[in-house]
């Protein structure tokens, strides 16, 4: 006999954390995890196979409900925060999935899966079969036997481990330092934080090993605890000696469990294609049908679906914070619907986090490898971990890392602190602050459970600490991000942690200024206090792993799962290498455009002296105003509320229009100053010693639309429409014997309009690959294309990009320099031409109106609360933006989904070339000389067809690619 005997639950959590979280198409179903499940149990048969396949098989799972441990000690598993809410509608269809393939699904009341596992072993022990037990966890392995007739095997991949990881009794002696027969005497006295078996305080496994080899056991020890030598030792374990009893109880498996199937009703049985398929259609998982029909050789269209478990036609509710949400509520208890299960759940989830208190006290500081050993055996035993770095810095290139925070379950936390200094670090300081563990070791520790893609890690802004763990060597896979989470939801509305504390939580958190002080008093992380820091950053963990229940399941609950899978989060990563690569710069073109802007902006000054008639501030609005509407009388000028003319850049521009020479100076002069306070100046102070390079911050979460904006330097600011805006870009190289690539997406909004609103003129123009805007002119004005004079051309561009922003008759009118009449009659005749334009704008401000928001081709949602605002100027701009919102957001989306594909794209073509910057609708390649040809292609296919296959565009996406080794050339 071969008996096998999977941990069912174990397998659940193990899929719910590893893979992402899919439903169910026809009714948003929550189905990730079951899908996994399916997977991991064929898996399991194909790798069991052979020879030394199972006799006999069960799955076994948990009940859940309490266990006579929780008469033994009322705290046990008290801590263990409850399941994910989008988790919990699936465990049922688990067991539907074990039924499916012919194995008993096997759970028993007022017992724990670990003591059925405990009690087949013992019944197929004693007919001298053999077991296997598939699972990980750590209080099965009580159950290992020397001879190898009972073993452990996990089947979850994790770094530098083999695919399939048998654990006899020497794996077992090397997590314990015992044999399995004394495995749960260890256990008792280093206790299990994640399940709240208290154990002797002070004793971790090392320690507890030590002892058990030595006295033999927990009741020897206790009556000999004179001969411990370590005075707070032998305290711990009198004081706490019926602690270790408990304890011992309640890690001790029942191995005589009352279970009512036989072993011999465990007898594996073939698969039947008729119980399999009839599941699998319910479930709709048509990839798994149609290859486990090809390996059962069976059609899955000859069964109907399990009437039982398919999908129920049902309308599905929203659920948000603000009012559409509530109008929306109100209509539906109207017309008598209840909310649906994940909404249900979702606000279910957030009245049980808000009532979870917040205790600075329970959080721990980590002082060695065996407390920080305890939380990694945690965050491995609940498969999710909450963490969030705390360094000297903001800037992930050059900060260094002070300390690392965890939390397992909402209400606990625990900091190891790694770069604390004594006083201030200075000469008058001292060095390492005590009661730290050697960064180098620490690292190497928590390096594992970092990279496990079984285990989920939650963040808040993942991709700083992305960026500060790479440079120390640490990769992270399998994450969620809390910042991201909120943005998918809500946009912009909420970016830091506090903020979203107190929005859901009502929680505002420790204050990181009253920490660290301000002005020139200012300490960095570094230099406070291991005591205060530990407080500041437990509660940042365990806040992100509260906001993370209360976010995550919103996801299923308002549809937005799909936006955060396949484009929010898998960004991040692709962002945080762009970031760590940065891109070279030129100090010495820098310094030649800089010394050229300065010679020319002193001319235009004294040429404004001149025509003013005086010398004067030209940076002060005050004085400027005063001269041109004071002195030289010019029409036209308005007041500020405080009484100072306005001299913005409109004005001055209109004043340029109209002839008025200083006007036109000071606009040319303010450009030269700006491009050197910006740039040219401002650059070199950019580049980062270490790697000689300028690496930009990118925000994926600041933008209402979706664009990527980014800072410190801000590079999508630079001005291309001008020939100096232009000179900086050449500053920006490529270093010995590499090249540049600009890839370049053509006219990508006007062919997202032309495919949202169905125009079929553009749509033709853009497949025949003519001049949009020459073919515009010629709709509009009746003037061909050939001989067009640029001026006619020039206006139909206007218009054409003017309509994506929702542009008014002032608007254009001013734009072009025409009446607002002529202005007005041009846009008429725009909508005359290409009629499905009105439509689809007035389609938007319907939409905007009813739901307060408007959506991208891949499902953004853009959020506009104040759509009905009594305010006329505000309702006129939101309807103005949501006209453009659905066609920048889903150009956004589309340059967003491109980067994600990239990176796979460049390695499945055999290249190394790598992507640094990404500017409005262009992405910035560096690729070894003569390699440029082979690339390209590869970059262009790629954003071509960035798109698809969610969204298939009925308009030709264009990309530009050229290559030179400056980015003003490629470009």
């Amino acid at each position: 006999m071969h008996l096998v005997l999977v941990d069912g639950s174990g397998f659940i959590f193990r899929a719910f954390h590893a893979l992402p979280q899919l439903t169910r198409k026809s009714d948003k179903l929550p189905v990730g995890s079951v899908i996994g499940f399916c997977n991991m149990i064929w898996k399991l048969s194909e790798d069991l196979s052979g020879d030394d396949a199972p006799t006999h098989m069960a799955v076994i799972f948990d009940y859940s409900s309490k266990t006579f441990r929780d008469e033994i000690y009322a705290e046990y598993k008290q801590h263990r925060p409850p399941a994910p809410e989008e988790l919990v509608p699936q465990f049922p269809l688990t067991r539907a999935a074990t039924r499916a393939y012919g194995l008993p699904s096997i759970e028993m009341e007022g017992y724990e899966a670990d003591d059925i596992i405990a009690t087949y072993t013992a019944l197929a022990k004693d007919v001298g079969g053999k077991v296997t037990i598939v699972s990980s966890d750590k209080d099965l392995m009580q159950l290992v036997e020397p001879d190898g007739s009972v073993r452990l095997l996990d089947t979850i991949p994790r770094p530098g481990q083999p695919p399939l990881r048998w654990i006899g009794s020497d794996e077992v002696f090397a997590k314990f330092g015992v044999g399995p027969e004394k495995v749960i005497e260890v256990q008792a006295l280093c206790g299990d934080a994640v399940d709240n078996v208290p154990g002797v305080p002070g004793i971790g496994v090392k320690t507890a090993a030590e002892l058990i080899n030595t006295f033999g056991d927990i009741e020897t020890l206790l009556s000999r605890t004179a001969e411990i030598k370590q005075p707070k030792r032998r305290e711990a374990l009198e004081t706490n000696a019926e602690l270790a009893r408990i304890s011992k109880r309640l890690v001790t498996l029942n191995r005589e469990t009352p279970v009512e199937l036989p072993l011999e009703d465990l007898v594996r049985q073939p698969v039947e294609p008729a119980k399999l398929f009839p599941f699998l259609k319910a479930m709709e998982f048509f990839a798994i049908s149609k290859r486990l029909g090809t390996l059962l050789d069976a059609d899955p269209e000859a069964w109907p679906a399990d009437p039982e478990l398919a999908a129920k036609p049902a309308e599905p509710v929203g659920f948000d914070n603000n009012a559409r949400a509530e109008a929306r509520a109100a209509r539906q208890s109207a017309e008598g619907r209840a909310d649906s299960a994940p909404v249900l759940h979702a606000k279910l989830e957030h009245e049980k986090i808000k009532a979870i208190p917040l205790d600075h006290s329970k959080y721990e500081i980590i002082r060695d490898a065996a407390q920080l050993q305890r939380w990694i055996d945690a965050a491995y035993a609940e498969g999710i971990v909450a963490t969030d770095t705390e360094t000297t810095g903001l800037d992930n290139q050059t900060a260094d890392l002070v300390g690392i925070s965890f939390s397992t379950a909402p209400g606990n936390g625990a900091y190891l602190p790694l770069g604390h200094t004594e006083g201030h670090g200075d000469l008058l300081g001292g060095g390492m602050a005590e009661g730290q563990m050697d960064l180098r070791a620490a690292l190497e520790q928590i390096k594992p459970l970092f990279a496990d893609r079984s285990i989920l890690k939650i963040f808040h802004n993942v991709k700083y600490d992305l960026g500060i763990l790479a440079r120390y060597g640490i990769e992270v896979r399998s994450f969620d991000d809390n910042l991201l989470l909120s943005y998918s939801l809500d946009g912009p509305q909420f970016n830091t942690m506090g903020e979203l504390s107190d929005h859901w939580l009502g929680l505002a958190g420790m204050s990181i200024k009253e920490l660290l002080g301000s002005g020139k008093t200012q300490k960095t992380f570094a230099q406070v206090p291991i005591a205060d820091a530990a407080k500041y950053a437990a509660e940042d963990a365990d806040l992100t792993f509260r906001l993370w229940k209360v976010l995550k399941p919103r996801l299923v609950a308002e549809n937005m799962t799909t936006l955060y899978e396949t484009i929010e989060r898998p960004l991040a990563p692709v962002l945080a290498r762009m970031e760590g690569r940065g891109i070279t710069v030129d100090r010495q073109i820098l310094s030649r455009l800089s010394g050229d802007f300065a010679q020319r902006a002193a001319a235009l000054e004294a040429e404004a002296y001149e025509l003013a008639g005086s010398n004067f501030n030209l940076g002060s609005p005050k004085q400027l105003g005063e001269i041109l509407f004071d002195r030289m009388g010019l029409p036209g000028g308005t007041k500020t509320k405080t009484g100072a003319w306005s001299t913005g850049a409109d004005v001055l521009e209109d004043l340029a229009t109209q002839g008025i020479p200083l006007a036109r100076t000071i606009v040319d002069w303010r450009q030269l100053t700006k491009l050197m306070g910006t740039y040219t100046d401002a650059l070199p102070s950019y580049i980062n010693p270490r790697t000689g390079r300028v690496h930009t911050t990118y925000s994926q979460h600041s933008v209402l639309t979706g664009r990527l904006s980014s800072n410190d330097p801000n590079l999508q600011n630079i001005p291309v429409r001008t020939e100096d805006g232009r000179k900086i870009r050449t500053a920006f190289v490529a270093p010995a014997g590499k090249t540049l690539i600009s890839a370049d997406y053509s006219q990508i909004e006007l062919r997202v309009l032309a495919h949202i609103a169905d125009i079929q003129a553009l749509k033709d123009a853009f497949e025949e690959g003519l001049d949009i805007h020459a073919m515009t002119a010629s709709e509009m004005f009746g003037v061909p294309v050939e001989g067009m004079p640029s001026e006619v051309r020039r206006r139909a561009k206007a218009i054409n990009f003017g309509i994506i922003y929702g542009i008014s008759a002032f608007g254009l009118a001013n734009q072009l320099g025409i009446e607002r009449s002529e202005a007005g009659e041009y846009i008429k005749t725009y909508f005359a031409r290409f009629p499905g334009i009105q439509d689809y704008m007035a389609e938007q401000r319907r939409k905007v109106k009813a739901d307060g928001y408007v959506e991208t081709i891949f499902g953004r949602k853009v959020n506009f609360p104040n759509a009905n605002s009594s305010h006329p100027a505000e309702r006129s701009f939101v309807e103005r933006a949501s006209i453009n919102a659905p066609i920048q957001g889903s150009a956004a989306d589309i340059i967003r989904r491109a980067m994600i594909r990239m990176e796979p794209a460049l390695k499945a073509a055999g290249s190394d070339a790598q992507m640094l910057l990404q500017v409005h609708d262009e992405l910035i390649f560096e690729v070894d000389e003569g390699k440029e040809d082979a690339v390209m292609p590869v970059i262009v296919k790629t954003m071509e067809n960035a798109s698809e296959p969610a969204v298939r565009l009925t308009v030709p996406i264009k990309v530009d690619a050229h290559a030179a080794r400056d980015w003003d050339g490629a470009h």
